[in-house]
């Protein structure tokens, strides 16, 4: 499903502010993919005496594909002197009953398999995994489509044309408070206005610059 806002910036430079072109109109697209969770995530937590070491824990949790980078931290109990592991599992979410019947077993059999060793789980949430994240991308051509509806609007307001793109980015714009609005010829208006802009940069957006006439 498609999420979008259109913030706009009316880009109308003062002197001082040279280096932008006073005949522009430079409108932010944004566009937000909205994904169902493909994973889902797991806390494991194994105690352990004092002198077990990291590589004899991620060796008994091998087979559910866990290493040291799933190490999410360690808790040092004096009394009695012990190590609790917690670790975190990234699973398909298709896979979820599976996973949890080899997190059971390996629950049942870590104690007799590794003398000392106690295993306790549960489910911690979903996620997007990286995977299907990079396989979405966002249209320009959309962008585009909205950034141009929304530029007619203001230049309409404006009593000015829009004219063509100039250019195009995926660059944030200089910091929005060094922006005004001002009239065509170039000049700030007495009551300037910053009439909006993103204020974080998103996955999706598109930052298109048109060209006003008169």
């Amino acid at each position: 499903m498609w999420k979008f806002s259109l913030p706009f910036l009316l880009l109308m430079a003062a002197p001082v502010f040279g280096q932008l072109d006073p005949h522009t109109l430079t409108i932010s697209a944004t566009r937000s993919i909205t994904l169902q969770p493909d994973q889902v995530l797991f806390s494991l937590s194994v105690s352990s005496g004092a002198a077990t070491t990291l590589d004899q824990i991620v060796a008994a949790l091998s087979g559910l594909g866990i290493t040291s980078s799933n190490l999410s931290g360690v808790i040092n109990n004096p009394t009695p002197p012990m190590f609790q592991w917690n670790f975190t599992l990234a699973a398909p979410l298709s896979n979820l009953t599976a996973t949890i019947g080899s997190l059971t077993k390996l629950q049942q059999t870590i104690t007799q398999n590794n003398s000392g060793l106690t295993l306790t789980f549960y489910l911690d949430g979903t996620q997007v995994s990286q995977q299907l994240q990079q396989s979405q991308s966002c249209s320009n051509s959309d962008l585009i489509t909205d950034a141009t509806a929304q530029a007619q609007k203001v230049s309409a307001a404006a009593g000015l044309t829009l004219g063509p793109i100039r250019s195009l980015s995926n660059t944030p714009l200089p910091e929005p408070a060094l922006l005004y609005a001002g009239a065509f010829v170039g000049e700030v208006l007495p009551n300037n206005f910053l009439v909006g802009y993103a204020s974080t940069p998103v996955p999706c957006s598109l930052y298109v610059e048109f060209r006003l006439l008169p």
